[in-house]
């Protein structure tokens, strides 16, 4: 295995891997693992909102928004191998038995992770912006990491999935597994 395939890959191929009594031949990624970060980022973004919100600080915002910005990229370029906050995440759930879910979706919505923390990059940093609109970007972006972590909800994943079902997106190959089985995209169309 070279250095890029155990280390820059997005997911892993898991030879012989079925999910729910399906093959799953597609890339996976430990749901364990996805929930413990989204969990971490959850407790650094409402420290920083938290700071924002009731003491007007905006540094520690500051802070938080370009480690999201930074390691969401990662996870979305390079995969959550040597991402800081999935390390962490790792170590916090050691020993733990894997979930498997498919990749493509998480790598989705982590690019939604992406999207936000840019926006907020550019309202805290070049546009100098406090006030609602950072408040509601705060408060998706927060929403979507505390229903992760909680309950095992991607909502990215279900944009993704609706963006299949509407045709914008192609459909794969095979139908990467979700938590729960709650993303199908094969149901039949009315």
């Amino acid at each position: 295995m070279s250095l890029k395939e155990k280390y820059f890959t997005f997911g892993k191929v898991i030879p012989g891997l079925t999910i729910d009594g399906q093959d799953a031949p597609y890339p996976v990624m430990n749901d364990r693992e996805v929930r413990a970060i989204a969990g971490i980022m959850f407790v650094f973004g409402i420290v920083a909102f938290s700071f924002a919100f009731f003491q007007q600080n905006f540094l520690p915002l500051k802070v938080v928004v370009v480690l999201f910005f930074l390691d969401f990229s990662w996870r979305v370029f390079f995969g959550i191998t040597l991402s800081p906050i999935a390390i962490l995440a790792r170590i916090l759930i050691r020993g733990q038995k894997p979930e498997w879910v498919g990749a493509v979706q998480k790598r989705f919505a982590w690019s939604i992770g992406v999207a936000l923390s840019s926006l907020m990059i550019l309202l805290l940093f070049i546009f100098d912006v406090r006030g609602p609109i950072n408040l509601t970007v705060c408060l998706i972006c927060l929403t979507f990491m505390w229903l992760e972590t909680s309950f095992g909800i991607c909502v990215g994943c279900k944009i993704y999935y609706g963006l299949i079902r509407a045709s914008i997106l192609k459909e794969p190959d095979y139908r990467p597994a979700c938590p729960g089985g709650v993303c199908t995209i094969n149901k039949p169309k009315n």
